[in-house]
């Protein structure tokens, strides 16, 4: 099944300022990725400045000699594309994912910053308000805030790199100055502590001349002195207790010495195994809780030696924390003697696909690349990482539970109390810590003698590159579903996608295709079965459809769709008979959908009114929905024909029967008809107006796809369209509003949705409606369609970011009806369809049509009848 791939190789070079680069070009995608790494974490600040590297990373953004005051993210906003930064304990990184023909002008923004960041008492200010509030969110605000991380850092370690907190004391960050900023830039953003890391780029001389081009000119400047993290593991167990007002259990989190992977790579790898095995296995003890488990504080391999394994685990009442950990010590102690080999070999295998599923991502892979070459100077040890996890066996897994049961943990105990209580940590040993001389060129934008850097023009930007058409294959099966195969080989596995409508039947009540479902699920183990192959599966039904979700390792995809089978096995001839059906699913269906099941249950009832069909006996058909509107996509490391086969020949009792299922008509109009759905306890009001596309209505296409694409966008697909502008002159912040189009019952539809405080309801009706009537008297102007025209081709790239986006827009577009080669085509498209369309598309999809509403929320239904009225007519 696999076709030839390319063989891994990185393009590695520094310049002479020491800045090291990383290009990976082996895959040119139409969008790139670009990241920044510099060797200074929360672990490189001084005693008394806990929390700066932080605060330091939210500086970086607000603007440098050449883009200041926030015209860094100019290429960012206009291209539809992101950009962020984050901090950890041995690095800061910078990322940014945007079009080719960005490229420059990003490597030009991150390259101004590196060499001439602008710090003013505005922005400091600025963002030390950002900070707290952050802080206060993340550890004071929030239940268990501060658990496990950083709190258990101060219970393992006794050195101040290691304990201290890295999002430091607000009161004392508001002492920062701007000089402390331009020290600490001088200090340690020097070009020798940096990576830079390029994926997805096309040609790499190309792009090594556009890095020397903008970064080759950078100063160099000295080293910062790293900090010395080495201590002595603990000798004995360590137990802290502290207490949190408002939690119903008590929480146990306990920290175990991982080995250094610069060191031992093997051993490290084994722990990591161990503490996903850990996870899946849990305590043997009747009555002891799950446990969950982290190998390394943000993950693993994401800093340098001493790093944590960390357990954490929620404990039911009457549970003694030491107890459930000596129950776990003693579960590795039995590993260590008989470790458990099947289930060593099965999380393995599930590891190394997570790991290659991960990394087919463009940006965290150009991520992955600069954070394995900053900590360990080997980005390369990513695409060698899946070899060395398959090397992890039984044995490696018994000598590391070995380990863990013989050392003593590092305990960290929150119990349920009148107070929030938190270790007042203190040590003697502040660590190496010495003043660094940063020398000439220093930080903030000026230099020692005070001479502000000189502003260079911005880079300009560059054509666009359009998606590159790959292998595809698709038939129709005789029950209906199209089935497509697309080649992408970026990993070794394969992304599976099934569709499947529920029907007129599943439409008006789903509570049956979802029993159904979980029923398939128990009975023939799909998911078990799919993790014992190295993979996935995950199906849902959400009022509309039932979807499949799930990957496989690319050799194992004929095994995996044979699970596929049964579970779409018309006749229920299941593997294991007796299971009985797993419990309902838990948790409140979101707004969304309890909103579209009532508009759903409206239509399917004005249709029986009608004479069309409505109720079909709910034993027809298959279990999990009506095949005929179905798809199933296929897409990855595969030959496309051979997997369309391997798929026709799997599911061949499926894809050859008949269904019995009535498809319902689709909807020729609607009578504006207004739906209230009350629900006391919902702080907020959420609206949802809707109707059938007019194409639809008409039978006929006066307008194309690409132009009604961007009409929806201009009206309030994106953050310039004309209701987000109105929406934020009426009511200043504080709700959510945005257009879209999709299926309902077997009808293309266009929708407005909104979530908004009680008190802004009004406001938000009138200006969804005052949008609406000015889509007819004031149509879509070119400048209009022009911007949006920029930012929705360019964010339509994003659709190959990664193998499994791509399959996710592949089903969903190919489930309403389109050419799965319309996903390619579409961002040269937009950028060709003339304004007038868009214009046209505009009148027809917004101006004049009368839209069902529907409101749910804390509201009564003369209120709501009031709110929809009192803004011309929606009842």
């Amino acid at each position: 099944m696999n076709a030839s791939r390319p063989q891994p190789g990185l393009s590695r070079f520094t310049l002479p300022n020491g800045l090291r680069v990383v290009l990976d070009c082996r895959f040119p995608q139409p969008r790139v990725a670009i990241a920044v790494h510099y060797g200074t974490g929360f672990r490189s600040e001084p005693p008394d400045r806990e929390g700066f590297a932080h605060l330091f990373e939210h500086l970086m953004f607000r603007g440098s000699a050449s883009l200041p005051e926030g015209r860094f993210y100019e290429h960012v906003h206009r291209f539809g594309a992101h950009a962020n930064g984050t901090t950890h304990q041995d690095y800061t990184d910078y990322y940014q994912v945007v079009p080719a023909q960005a490229l420059e002008r990003a490597l030009f923004a991150e390259a101004d910053r590196m060499r001439a960041p602008l710090f003013t008492e505005a922005a400091l200010a600025e963002q030390l308000r950002g900070v707290e509030q952050e802080i206060r969110q993340a550890v004071h605000d929030r239940p268990y805030g501060g658990f496990p991380w950083p709190v258990l850092s101060g219970v393992m370690f006794r050195s101040f790199a290691n304990a201290h907190d890295g999002y430091g004391d607000v009161e004392r960050l508001r002492s920062t100055t701007v000089a402390d900023c331009a020290d600490f830039f001088a200090a340690h953003y020097v070009p020798g502590n940096a990576v830079l890391t390029i994926v997805g780029a096309s040609e790499p001389e190309a792009t090594r001349e556009l890095v020397e081009r903008h970064f080759a000119g950078i100063a160099a400047r000295p080293l910062p002195l790293a900090p010395v993290l080495a201590e002595p593991r603990p000798a004995e167990e360590r137990w802290v207790e502290c207490t949190e007002p408002g939690v119903a259990a008590t929480a146990l989190a306990a920290g175990y010495r991982l080995p250094d992977p610069d060191t031992d790579l093997p051993g490290y790898l084994a722990h990591a195994v161990l503490a996903r095995l850990t996870a899946e296995q849990g305590p043997p003890a009747a009555g002891l809780p799950p446990v969950s488990t982290s190998c390394g504080f943000f993950g693993p391999l994401d800093a340098k030696d001493p790093d944590a394994l960390v357990v954490t685990a929620l404990l039911r009442p009457g549970t003694d924390a030491r107890k459930t950990l000596a129950a776990l010590t003693g579960r590795w102690a039995d590993w260590a003697d008989r470790p458990p080999a099947d289930a060593v070999r099965q999380t393995v295998g599930l590891m190394v696909g997570e790991h290659h599923r991960l990394h087919g991502n463009l940006e965290t892979r150009c991520r992955a690349l600069g954070r394995l070459e900053v900590l360990f100077g080997q980005a390369d040890l990513l695409d060698l990482l899946p070899a060395r996890l398959a090397a992890v066996g039984p044995a490696e897994v018994a000598r590391a539970a070995g380990e863990l049961a013989g050392s003593p943990a590092s305990a960290l105990v929150l119990r349920p109390g009148p107070v929030r209580s938190r270790p007042r940590w203190s040590s003697t040993d502040k660590g190496d810590v010495r003043a660094v001389d940063a020398g000439d060129g220093g930080g903030g934008g000026r230099n020692r003698a005070g001479a502000a850097p000189e502003a260079l023009p911005p880079a300009p930007y560059g054509v666009p590159v359009w998606p590159r058409r790959s292998g595809l294959h698709q038939v129709t099966w005789e029950n209906g579903t199209r089935v497509v195969a697309v080649a992408d080989r970026r990993v070794p596995s394969v992304e599976v996608r099934l569709r499947l409508p529920l029907g007129p039947a599943g439409w008006r009540d789903h509570a049956g295709p979802d029993a159904r479902l979980r029923d398939a699920l128990a009975r023939t183990r799909a998911e078990a079965r799919a993790a014992a192959l190295g993979g996935s599966i995950r199906a849902v039904v959400d009022g509309q459809w039932c979807d499949v979700t799930g990957c496989t390792p690319a050799e194992r995809l004929p095994a995996w769709l044979a699970v596929l089978a049964e579970l779409t096995d018309p006749h229920g001839g299941y593997a294991v008979p007796d299971v009985p059906p797993t419990a309902p699913p838990a948790g409140r269906p979101t707004a969304q959908r309890l909103m579209d099941d009532a508009l759903r249950r409206h239509w399917l009832a004005r249709d029986t009114a009608d004479g069309l069909p409505g109720r079909v006996p709910s034993g027809s058909g298959p279990p999990l929905g009506d095949p005929r509107g179905g798809v199933l996509v296929l897409l990855g490391d595969l030959d496309p024909e051979q997997a369309v086969a391997a798929a026709t020949a799997a599911l061949s009792d499926w894809a050859s029967a008949s269904s019995g299922s009535a498809r319902g008509a689709r909807r020729t109009s609607v009578g504006g008809r207004l739906l209230v759905l009350r629900d006391p306890a919902e702080p907020e009001l959420h609206l949802t107006l809707c109707a059938p596309e007019p194409e639809a209505a008409t039978g006929r296409v006066s307008t194309t796809e690409p132009a009604r694409y961007l009409a929806t966008a201009v009206f309030g697909g994106y953050f310039g369209s004309r209701l987000a502008a109105r929406l934020r002159a009426v009511t200043s912040g504080g709700y959510e509003a945005y257009c879209g189009r999709d299926v309902v019952l077997d009808t293309p539809r266009v929708f407005i949705r909104a979530r908004v405080a009680p008190r802004l309801a009004e406001e938000t009706l009138r200006g969804v409606r005052e949008e609406l009537r000015r889509a007819g008297d004031e149509p879509f102007t070119e400048a209009e369609t022009e911007a949006a025209r920029e930012f929705c081709t360019a964010q339509a790239l994003g659709a190959f970011d990664s193998p499994v986006t791509q399959a996710d827009l592949l089903r969903q577009l190919t489930a309403a009806g389109r050419d799965p080669r319309w996903l390619t085509g579409l961002p040269r498209l937009l950028a060709e369809v003339p304004a007038h369309e868009v214009a046209r598309a505009g009148r027809e999809l917004f101006a004049g049509i009368d839209m069902d509403t529907v409101l749910l929320g804390a509201i009564t239904p003369d209120r709501a009848s009031h709110l929809v009225t009192a803004v011309d007519g929606f009842g």
